[in-house]
This record gives structure tokens, C-alpha cells and sequence, in this order.
């Protein structure tokens, strides 16, 4: 994993911004992320190791055959109960804003592990999935918590009852019983309040502009244009307040308004740019009917519902990384307990189709 680190380091120094950029300092910032996004170094990073596989890869199918014939199933101790993932933070000792927080936090756990996996209940499963689905609710089972089924179901016009019944069946039948089946339209009204309140401090508001506008605004499509705020971003609070009461009252068309999260432009983090946190959608809801015509999005939703679930370690695929800082970034705002965010690796495998969005075509177009 580390084979490249040299010469990504070298390209790094060359890009003009750091012409007269402090060497050692440059070094030491990119090692910092590096490890961030990859881990420490550990046997896949031992030459002597990675020699070792490869042969035994070029071993005759017989051979192969031999090795796997009377295989069982690895339990879930040997799977999660070592490597990086045993390493992770014990319930109650992520730092909060408040100290009263993580009291609330252990005296609702009881300092056990609480985990969810979290599906958009917008199509099928497929055996990616499998791996989350065992990170989740095996790390739960390995430390004696529970694990939660939550349905991340923001968006009305992509979800349907035949997903949510599909997707409780594969875990069910991957041997996994939810501690609880959840959904985040539970929380519609307090993801709204903790809404307001954000704009009540200044740190949300309401924005007219364009999608084309705003990618303008976050440097263009390729995000390396000088990035500019939104006119609208320092607009009086009472007035956002009054703008996003009218969203919700469907006085606003759909992309007329958004509420966007007033964050750190400067920040190198696009995940930090002004994301938005609410915007509007005149579908109806697949369990709160036409309640709602405002939805939060997927950035604003899923820390706040980790928070009300009291969830100890949410544990996520790497594509997620940079959205760590947002995540934090909102539950401090809001001053509500702040899980722990930890990634992995995403299950990659050949000849196979790992894309609900690529399965529902291929049932649509009957193949």
C-alpha cells in the first residue's frame, strides 16, 4: 500500500502552491494523511510477506482445490477481533464538546458497542454489501453490543416497501438479527428542529442559487477554481429563518432554495465547502405520506441519526473519509453527543456486478 509514497510525496512538492512551502513541514503534513487514510504499515506493506502470497497464488488449481477442501466459515472473532479494527476507541472515550455529553452517552450504552448499518432502501443488495453487513453487525457481536438496522430513507422518490423488506431479509439470512429496525424518517422533526437551530446560529442559511452556481462557487467541476462564497451565504439570520420556514411551507419550488451548512471555504476539505443540508421535494414519502416537502440530505442525516442512537463506532466504507470532518463538524455545532467515525475498505470483486443502481437496470430490461 505504501509502494508509492515517494513519488506521490515528490508530485506533491512540485505543485506550484508549495513552491516556497517549508520541506520537512510539507513531509510531515502528507505523512500525517497518508496514515490517516491508510493505517499503519502491517504485513501487506512487508515485502518479504507480499513475495511469500504471490507464490503461493501460482500454486497449481490442484493444489488450491486441496487446500480449501473441507473449509468452514471464519468465525467472526478471528475476522474482527484483530488487526487495526481491534484497535478502535472503547465506548466513552471519544472527546465531546461537552463533558455532560459522554455521561448521557455511557449511561445510555452502559459502555457497550452500539453499531447500524445503514442501507438507502433504494434497491437490492448485492454481496459488497455482505461485507458491511458483517463489519457491522460482527464488531457488535465480537464486543457484546448491539447493532441497529437504520434506513436511510431522505430521499422519497428513489425508496420503496419492496427494498425495506428485501434488504431485513439478506441480513436476516446472513444470520444477523437487528437490535432494532430504525429509519431516519423517524427523526424528520428533529432533524428539522437541530435545522433551525443551526440557522439560529448563524451557521446555515438560506441559498437561491443554481447547481451550476454553486459548483462554481466550490471551484468549478474540477474544484481547483478559486472558490467564492455564495451571496446569499452572509444574509441576516431571522431572514433565513423566515426562507426556510418557507420551504417548508412548499412556497419554494423544487431547486428554488436550499439550506446550506455555512462551514470553512478556505478549508482544503470540499466536504467543508457550504454542503447543503435541506433541500425540497414535492414526492411522497414511502412512511410520512406528504408530511414533508423539505428532506434532509444524506451529510446532514446520518451523523445526527449516529447521535440519537447513541451509536459508539460508525464504521464506513473509505469513500466516506473526507465526509469525517462534516460529521464532526455538525454534531459540535449543534452541541450534541459525536460518534466515532472509522472506515475500511470496500469489498471489490471481479466479474460481478457491485451497483444496486447497475442490478435494478439489469431487472428492468429482464436480464
Amino acid at each position: 500500500r505504501y509502494r508509492g509514497q515517494g513519488k506521490a510525496l515528490g508530485a506533491v512538492k512540485k505543485c506550484p502552491a508549495l513552491q516556497w512551502a517549508d520541506s520537512a513541514r510539507v513531509k510531515s503534513e502528507f505523512d500525517a494523511q497518508l496514515l490517516a487514510l491508510l493505517g499503519p504499515k502491517d504485513e501487506r506493506d512487508d515485502p518479504a510477506q507480499l513475495k511469500k502470497a504471490a507464490a503461493a497464488a501460482k500454486k497449481p488449481a490442484a493444489v488450491a482445490a486441496t487446500a480449501t477442501k473441507g473449509w468452514e466459515p471464519v468465525p467472526l472473532e478471528s475476522m474482527l477481533g484483530s488487526g487495526d479494527i481491534s484497535r478502535l476507541h472503547r465506548p466513552g472515550e471519544n472527546p465531546q464538546i461537552k463533558p455532560e455529553l459522554t455521561e448521557a452517552h455511557v449511561k445510555a450504552t452502559g459502555g457497550r458497542v452500539v453499531t447500524r448499518f445503514p442501507p438507502e432502501p433504494n434497491g437490492y443488495l448485492h454481496i459488497g454489501h455482505a461485507k458491511a453487513i458483517n463489519v457491522n453487525f460482527g464488531y457488535a457481536a465480537v464486543h457484546g453490543g448491539t447493532c441497529n438496522l437504520r434506513y436511510d430513507d431522505t430521499n422519497p422518490t428513489a425508496e420503496e416497501q419492496e427494498y425495506v423488506d428485501s434488504i431485513l431479509d439478506t441480513v436476516r439470512w446472513l444470520g444477523f438479527e437487528p437490535a432494532q429496525v430504525l429509519y431516519s424518517s423517524d427523526y424528520f422533526q428533529q432533524l428539522y428542529e437541530l435545522a433551525v437551530k443551526l440557522t439560529e446560529r448563524g451557521l446555515a442559511y438560506v441559498c437561491h442559487c443554481t447547481g451550476e452556481e454553486i459548483n462554481e462557487q466550490r471551484g468549478g467541476s474540477d474544484n481547483r477554481g478559486k472558490r467564492f462564497a455564495c451571496p446569499h451565504r452572509d444574509r441576516p439570520v431571522a431572514e433565513s429563518l423566515a426562507e426556510f420556514q418557507k420551504m417548508k411551507d412548499g412556497r419554494y419550488g423544487e431547486s428554488e432554495a436550499t439550506l446550506r451548512m455555512k462551514m470553512d471555504l478556505e478549508d482544503g476539505n470540499p466536504m467543508m465547502w457550504d454542503i447543503i443540508a435541506y433541500r425540497i421535494k414535492f414526492a411522497s414519502h414511502h412512511r410520512t405520506g406528504d408530511t414533508w416537502c423539505v428532506y434532509p440530505t444524506y451529510d446532514f442525516t446520518h451523523c445526527l441519526c449516529d447521535s440519537f442512537e447513541n451509536i459508539t463506532h460508525s464504521l464506513c466504507t473509505r469513500e466516506f473519509y473526507l465526509s469525517r470532518q462534516s460529521y464532526y463538524w455538525l454534531c459540535d455545532a449543534v452541541e450534541v453527543y459525536k460518534p466515532v467515525q472509522w472506515e475500511y475498505g470496500r469489498l471489490q470483486v471481479t466479474n460481478t456486478v457491485l451497483s444496486k443502481r447497475k442490478l435494478l437496470k439489469l431487472r428492468d430490461e429482464g436480464a
